[in-house]
């Protein structure tokens, strides 16, 4: 239902600022937070994107990670059976994980464990080069690499979770292979495995800084289009409320708040086919304010309007079912519209129009009754393809015109 008044200003105002809100944001993207109720927001909508797509992923890679087994038995030796257990304890507790996280309920959980998760099998390949003797520990530092791309696919677009999984994995390998006792075999293979080492470090170090600038792209990509995605709603509501706005301005009387007499004349032509094709009764109720004109005269025009008000107010409560129709017809008359209506009810419902308006008790001098009044035609009819559609309308008018002549204040059908 379109809003009126200041309801509607105000909602439009609402819209607005948000509006503005969210186009300010745009410029503000690349810092990658925004204010706390739409950060928080907006973590939820990316939760749940994450969730979408990549549950197979993160399935994926754990058994990736468990397919390794097959190296702890190839050159683990007599600690083969402490790698595979280790190996599969971390990939059975991930993969429960993720099969109890990825629902709704714990979605604000899913990227905080799925860091955790990362963080957990790198250290584990640490783990793994600790336990195992040289030169068999050393094929395990490569599985770094691998564990590192990983990361930048499947948490791509949350350079934080990057960062803190990256480089504390990447600090505790540092910390890890500077204090470790290496078994030295000649001079010129330890200057070799330093080298190599070194290299390694710098390559991990060029791709750690290639995966949180691409991060750093993705997710403010992933902010500018929620951005852009929420301007689109809202933009969205605020065209569906103009519209509703404009459509009710177009077929609402402005002083009175009833419907004009164009969209009574669209409705009455509507009902007046549909009850020609289902046979059904139609009936109208024609009012007139008793002498109007005198207190016009009386009180001037904005006491008028003001008495026009209050009638149509009061009238307003009438015509609630489908189809039916209250409506100011012109000046100080006005016509309900009653589907599927039998006379006999249409004036059993006028009479109690008459009553109503008669106990408003607003004053009007200029009335025999010395208070404002109506007086009220109702015809009905089952009409058919012969008759025209303006028949019930003027023998309503005709009812209204007996009324006025029996004294006012009355129905006559």
């Amino acid at each position: 239902m379109a809003l009126q008044g200041q309801a509607f200003s105000d909602h439009l105002a609402h819209l607005e600022k948000q509006i503005d809100r969210y186009q300010g944001l745009l410029s503000g993207s690349k810092r990658l937070y925004f204010a706390e109720d739409i950060e928080t927001d907006y973590k939820l909508h990316s939760s749940s994107a994450f969730m979408r797509s990549s549950r197979n992923v993160l399935s994926f890679g754990i058994l990736f990670y468990l397919s390794f087994g097959v190296s702890d038995y190839a050159i683990g030796n007599e600690y083969k059976n402490t790698l595979w257990f280790i190996r599969v304890f971390i990939a059975g507790a991930l993969l429960t994980a993720v099969t109890i996280l990825f629902n709704r309920q714990l979605m604000r959980w899913v990227v905080p464990v799925v860091t955790m998760g990362m963080i957990i099998i790198g250290l584990s390949i640490l783990v793994f080069i600790n336990i195992l003797d040289e030169p068999y520990s050393y094929a395990y530092h490569f599985g770094l690499i691998p564990w590192q791309v990983f990361i930048l696919i499947s948490l791509r677009s949350f350079l934080r979770p990057i960062i803190l999984a990256s480089t504390t994995v990447f600090i505790s390998y540092i910390i890890f292979s500077y204090n470790q006792d290496f078994q030295s075999y000649n001079s010129e293979l330890d200057a070799l495995v330093d080298t190599a080492r070194a290299l390694f470090i710098l390559f991990w170090v060029l791709l750690l800084a290639m995966g949180i600038y691409l991060g750093y792209l993705m997710e403010r990509d992933s902010r500018i289009d929620y951005v852009k995605n929420h301007l689109l709603a809202l933009e969205a509501q605020r065209l569906t409320l103009l519209s509703q706005e404009l459509h009710l301005l177009s077929t609402t009387d402005a002083l009175t708040g009833l419907a004009n007499r164009r969209h009574l004349e669209y409705c009455y032509n509507n009902e007046w086919r549909r009850a020609v094709r289902a046979q059904d009764s139609l009936a109208v109720i024609m009012i007139d304010i008793d002498f109007f004109k005198n207190f016009n005269d009386q009180y001037g025009h904005q006491a008028g309007d003001q008495c026009l008000r209050q009638v149509s107010e009061a009238l307003m409560s009438y015509g609630q079912r489908s189809g039916e129709l209250v409506a100011r017809y012109c000046g100080e008359e006005f016509i309900v519209l009653l589907p599927k209506m039998s006379l006999s009810r249409a004036q059993n419902l006028a009479e109690g129009m008459c009553r109503k308006i008669s106990n408003l008790e607003i004053e009007h001098k200029g009335s025999e009754l010395k208070k404002v009044t109506i007086s009220i035609g109702v015809a009905a009819m089952i009409p058919t393809l012969q008759d025209q559609p303006d028949k019930l309308l003027r023998e309503s008018d005709r009812m209204l015109y007996l009324a006025k002549a029996n004294g006012r204040n009355c129905v006559m059908a």
